[in-house]
């Protein structure tokens, strides 16, 4: 079958020019799985990366809002698209991008009016009725996507009918939505082919140091595991990937390692996982066997990963096999908010674990979430107490946001079942805008200012206590990335971007201003 029939599409990046919000966009791991999954198959497609294609374009999303598309326009999308394309699949991880597939799908489907739009990724499994909504989306793939993209391009091609296809949603000729029943998890990842990189622009996003984390050379994104045990309330992937946690053999996935170093030389790795570290065992298992192979990688943990499973031996061979930089989440210093988040940690074990981490050559950050609905000013001070504890323990980076309801998670749900949250789609763009002033407060007791405030003063109390403590570690690290480009801590990122990137952001809005 000709790739011309098939194409895939990843939208554009999405920047906050305003507040403290730092977002590099990554290549679309997703869809390089798809794409592996359909090769391997016997089907071709044309995959059309808008971000990795133009990473230089930054221009205004709408008049008079601070959001940045990063990539290519609309209009130039359309025009890598074939005459003969039969089938699109387009993803939308993140609620706050949802907007940018939408408006390329609605293009598509006035351009090329016969052909299959095809909606995957967290936000479409979230919110099934509010995408199909869209009429000129065909069908939304709820959850994981492989085998049901698959199925449905294979009946879509052959014209048979996909009512029976398992974890699929559409509109009937009655202008009706069907939802099929879902498709169980997959179980057997390890016999999946590698993620599909020769469609996507793998050299541009390395060439201009775009990836999730810190920067540690030429690195893209890999899976180790799908799903997650646990169920925080304020977590929207429960739709995506249910509550089952499936890892990777080790061996399996340090063949991949290798392999991509050898194809692409990558030299760096950043791990997409929900959480990765649950397994102990398996985990010193992945960590021996990049050390017996002597590969000379790095990797990091970036998304915010559990603290129950590390102790000393497995600190040790995480730093031994590569391990450059690692994020937990403990979320709240308050144990009463944390119960009613579920967010189910052993505080002690997450301070012994910090404390193991910050010794070693690993940097540590932690991620805190405050303005919960039940957030008051007494928890408030008790995340405070916590952050203090950790500049003193040695933890490198922290990473304070304002609570939002992402679609799919409990908290969205209740608030729409309370009227808070109007639950339309167009609410979702202004997720992003978490780490700014103007994001409304969900907090019964707290103003947005007064969250924001306390995020700033977080922010700052943690950084300015922490270098008093340790005054060598600023300076050396931004004298290494002054002298290497290499970032190796999440301040140093917030530095290249505030002094150097977001220059270069302005720089591309005026020159697109003085062409307009």
């Amino acid at each position: 079958m000709s790739k011309d029939e098939i194409v895939l599409i990843n939208h554009q990046g999405l920047k906050l020019s305003s507040g403290i919000q730092i977002q590099s966009p990554s290549p679309p791991i997703g869809l390089a799985y798809i794409g592996a999954y359909l090769k391997k198959n016997g089907y071709n497609y044309k995959g059309i990366d808008a971000c990795g294609q133009a990473l230089e374009k930054i221009r205004k999303a709408k008049p008079g809002s601070d959001l940045l598309v990063q990539g290519l326009t609309i209009d130039e999308i359309i025009a890598q698209i074939p005459a003969s394309v039969k089938i699109v699949g387009l993803t939308s991880l993140f609620s706050h991008s949802w907007f940018l597939a939408r408006d390329i799908a609605k293009k598509i489907k006035e351009v090329f009016p016969h052909c299959n739009i095809i909606f995957g990724g967290e936000h479409p499994s979230a919110q099934i009725k509010e995408t199909l909504k869209c009429n000129f989306i065909d069908y939304v793939v709820v959850g994981e996507g492989e085998e049901t993209f698959l199925e449905l391009v294979d009946h879509l091609i052959k014209k048979k009918n996909p009512r029976n296809i398992l974890g699929i949603a559409y509109k009937n000729n009655k202008d009706e939505i069907v939802q099929t029943p879902k498709r169980l998890r997959i179980v057997d990842i390890n016999n999946f082919p590698y993620p599909d990189w020769d469609n996507w622009n793998i050299d541009e996003y390395t060439d201009h140091l775009q990836v999730t984390g810190i920067n540690l050379g030429r690195g893209i994104p890999i899976l180790g595991s799908r799903g997650c045990p646990y169920e925080c309330t304020f977590c929207s992937n429960k739709d995506m990937w249910t509550k089952r946690y499936i890892m990777r053999n080790p061996k399996e996935l340090v063949d991949e390692m290798e392999f991509m170093k050898k194809k692409y030389n990558v030299t760096s790795f950043h791990f997409m996982d929900s959480t990765f570290i649950i397994n102990n065992k398996k985990l010193i298992a992945f960590c021996e066997e990049i050390i017996a192979r002597k590969l000379n990688i790095s990797y990091q943990l970036p998304a915010g990963t559990r603290s129950e499973a590390i102790d000393e031996k497995l600190v040790e061979v995480l730093e031994k096999s590569g391990l450059k930089n690692l994020a937990l989440a403990p979320e709240s210093g308050s144990e009463e908010i944390r119960k009613i988040v579920k967010k189910k940690i052993n505080y002690p074990h997450f301070i012994k674990a910090a404390k193991l981490l910050a010794k070693s050559n690993i940097t540590v950050g932690c991620f805190i979430v405050i303005g919960f609905p039940e957030d008051n000013l007494k928890s408030m001070m008790q995340t405070f107490g916590m952050i203090f504890r950790l500049a003193i323990i040695g933890v490198d980076d922290l990473t304070v946001s304002q609570f939002t309801p992402y679609p799919g998670s409990f908290y969205y749900d209740d608030l729409k079942k309370k009227g808070v949250i109007k639950g339309n789609m167009d609410e979702a763009s202004d997720i992003i805008s978490f780490y700014s002033s103007r994001v409304r407060s969900y907090s019964n007791n707290l103003s947005s200012r007064t969250i924001y405030n306390f995020m700033i003063i977080m922010f700052t109390f943690f950084y300015v206590s922490s270098f008093i403590f340790r005054p060598w570690r600023p300076l050396g690290n931004i004298i290494n990335y002054l002298r290497t480009g290499s970032e190796n801590a999440r301040y140093v990122k917030f530095f290249s971007e505030i002094f150097f990137i977001r220059k270069k952001w302005f720089s591309n809005l005026s020159s697109t201003a003085v062409k307009k």
